[in-house]
């Protein structure tokens, strides 16, 4: 089984996107909180809509115009 990890962030001013293909389950689900962690940290989630699933998480601030997202993917 093949593992991915997709990622996206959007503010104003800047925009980031990124996919990484994962050997296994662990490194998937390890790069997954990284980058959930890394939302977290740019996004304060308090006020915002978040989406907050095993394998998805999103956060958006629709006021100052910012979303971003963490995916993880089992092919």
């Amino acid at each position: 089984m093949k593992y991915r990890v997709v990622f996206e962030f959007q503010s104003e001013d800047s925009a980031m996107s990124d996919v990484y293909n994962c050997r296994d389950e662990q490194e998937a689900q390890d790069k997954f909180a990284e980058l959930q962690d890394s939302l977290v940290h740019a996004i304060d989630p308090a006020g915002c809509e978040v989406t907050d699933e095993p394998a998805h998480y999103c956060v958006i601030n629709r006021e100052a115009g910012i979303y971003g997202y963490v995916r993880l993917l089992a092919e």
